[in-house]
C-alpha cells in the first residue's frame, strides 16, 4: 500500500508540473473547511484473536472517535465531461481505545491524537447540468494518499503497537456551489467518504484481520476563487 500512496503523490506532482500557461487559465482554486468523523478503523470481531476474551465481557476492547476538523486547498481542471481535482488536505481527530481484557492482563486506556496530511486525486462527474447549471453539482471518485502523524498517551498495561506513516485508499464524494457572488466567486459545500489501509496495529488490530484500516466521513463549506 505504501507504493500505491507514493505513486498517487508522484502522479499529482507530475501532473501539476505539466500544466501549461494556457491551461492555467482554466484552473479553479478553492479553499474548504469543515468537520469529520472517523479515522482509525478498529477490529470489532474479537473471536479472531488467539486468546479471545470472555463472551460476557463485551467491552474487552473498544474504540471511540471524537468529532474532528479538516481544511484544505484544492484545484480543479476541466476535462471532457467533468473535472480532475487534487490538492492538499489536513485532518485532525482524537481517538480513545479502552482495554479490559483480563485474560491477557490488558487493562487501561490509550488516547491517540491523529493528524493527517492528505493528497486526493479524483475525477469529478458533472451531474444535473441542465437542471442546475450554475451550481456545478459533481460526484467525485478517486484515491487519497495519507501521511500520518500520531501522538499517543497510555495508562495501564496495554499491548504493543505500531503506526504506519503512509496509508491510502478509495474516495467518493459530492460537491456543489449553489451560491454565486457578483465577482464570479462561489460558495458551496463538500462531502467525502473514504476507506483505506491500516494506520494503527496492535494485538487486537493485526494485519491478517479483515476489519482494521482507516475510514472517515468529512464535510463542510467550500469557497471557490474566480
Amino acid at each position: 500500500m505504501r507504493k500505491v500512496v507514493l505513486i498517487i503523490m508522484v502522479g499529482v506532482v507530475l501532473s501539476s508540473c505539466a500544466v501549461t500557461e494556457k491551461s492555467q487559465r482554466t484552473l479553479k482554486y478553492s479553499f474548504q473547511a469543515g468537520i469529520n468523523k472517523g479515522g482509525i478503523t478498529e477490529n470489532t470481531n474479537l473471536t479472531v484473536l488467539s486468546n479471545p476474551p470472555d463472551e460476557n465481557l463485551v467491552d474487552a476492547y473498544s474504540g471511540a472517535t471524537q468529532l474532528g476538523v479538516n481544511a484544505g486547498v484544492h484545484v480543479n481542471k476541466p476535462l471532457k465531461y467533468g473535472e480532475i481535482e487534487s490538492g492538499l488536505d489536513y485532518m485532525f481527530n482524537v481517538q480513545t481505545f479502552s482495554f479490559a481484557h483480563q485474560e491477557n492482563m490488558y487493562v487501561g486506556v490509550r488516547e491517540l491524537n491523529v493528524s493527517q496530511l492528505m493528497i486526493p486525486f479524483t475525477y469529478n462527474f458533472s451531474v444535473l447540468r441542465k437542471v442546475c447549471p450554475t451550481a456545478e453539482l459533481q460526484l467525485k471518485l478517486g484515491l487519497t494518499g495519507q501521511l500520518n502523524f500520531v501522538s499517543i498517551s497510555s495508562t495501564g498495561t496495554l499491548p504493543d503497537y505500531s503506526i504506519n506513516s503512509l496509508s491510502g485508499g478509495g474516495l467518493f464524494g459530492i460537491s456543489a456551489y449553489p451560491v454565486k457572488f457578483e465577482n464570479g466567486q462561489k460558495l458551496g459545500f463538500y462531502i467525502d467518504v473514504y476507506r483505506g489501509s491500516q494506520v494503527y496495529e496492535d494485538y487486537y488490530n493485526q494485519k491478517t484481520f479483515e476489519t482494521p484500516g482507516s475510514s472517515f466521513v468529512k464535510g463542510g463549506i467550500r469557497y471557490r476563487f474566480k
